[in-house]
């Protein structure tokens, strides 16, 4: 079986890579094969809702030609269709949402476009028609329910939800596991994981953040945590747990105090580290790591996405 994925289109190499870490994450080596916005897997991982530059996910019924539809498929009870454009072509999509209805309409099924059984997606790439079942809907309207101001406590600097999602996944980590954010300020990075099912264990220099680190994630659900404060030199002496990933947003600029220091503290760190590490940083090069993604923000700034 062939599930497809509808990447968002703001960034498709880091959606292709977001992905594929968190493939890894559910123990599936297969690498999705992307043809413009859609990617392609042959096995259906779970924890779906987990991503956070995918729209949806469908089950591949098939791919047809435009000028000729040809769908062996029919659903059993109520169905809708809606078809998306993924070119920069005029497209009439209504009237091939009515013919496809159509083709695949029975005597025993009976369209729904309120509360359908089963929801129908064709994506038109120009060549050809995708045409699948939807299995997930990933609702990015839910990630900005924990955007900065929307917590109890919150910080200038802090990481878009969506941004922190997709940092947990490269990471490769599996529910169950532990991940360590060095710099945890407000918890971004560790609510997110910890919506995951992830262990999360987070450092930072003040005690202030610290307490609302704490605070934001249980206001979020995220009972189980182990947050402290102290140095990002001093993590080994800090913490005796092993981690299976360091997911962190490296600190820069005005509102960080002392943020060379406390990186190369952390590069440091990183020369004895065994696991997966995922960080960002507002420069393309930092100790002996260039970054594998640029993350435009708004046009004064540009961060940078590094997988070590």
């Amino acid at each position: 079986m062939t599930y497809t994925y509808l990447l968002a289109g703001e960034n498709l190499e880091l959606a292709e890579a977001e992905l594929k870490g968190f493939l890894r994450s559910q123990e599936i080596e297969e690498d999705p094969k992307r043809e413009g916005r859609t990617a392609e897997t042959e096995k259906h991982p779970e924890q779906l809702k987990r991503l956070g530059l995918t729209h949806e996910v469908t089950k591949k019924i098939c791919e047809t030609k435009l000028d000729k539809l040809e769908i062996d498929y029919r659903p059993e009870k109520s169905f809708s269709v809606r078809v998306q454009n993924l070119t920069d072509e005029d497209f009439e999509s209504k009237e091939l949402e009515k013919q496809i209805g159509q083709k695949i309409s029975t005597e025993e099924n009976s369209v729904d476009l309120e509360n359908p059984d089963e929801k129908i997606k064709a994506y038109y790439t120009g060549e050809k028609l995708v045409i699948g079942k939807i299995v997930q809907e990933v609702d990015r309207g839910l990630y900005q329910q924990r955007a900065n101001q929307e917590r109890p406590f919150s910080s200038p600097i802090s990481l878009d939800p969506v941004l922190a999602r997709v940092l947990v996944n490269l990471s490769e980590v599996s529910a169950g596991e532990k991940l360590l954010d060095p710099f945890c300020g407000t918890g971004g990075i560790l609510i997110e994981a910890g919506l995951c099912g992830i262990g999360v264990y987070g450092l930072d220099i003040q005690k202030e953040m610290v307490d609302g680190c704490q605070r934001n994630l249980e206001n979020y659900g995220v009972i189980s945590h182990d947050i402290r404060q102290g140095d990002v030199a001093e993590i080994n002496e800090t913490f005796e747990e092993e981690f299976n990933a360091v997911v962190t947003d490296l600190p820069y600029g005005k509102a960080s105090k002392k943020p060379e220091k406390a990186v190369e503290s952390f590069i440091e760190f990183l020369e004895d580290y065994s696991g997966k590490a995922v960080f960002m940083y507002n420069e393309k090069e930092v100790g002996p790591y260039s970054a594998d993604f640029e993350v435009y923000v708004h046009k004064s700034l540009t961060r940078y996405i590094f997988i070590v």
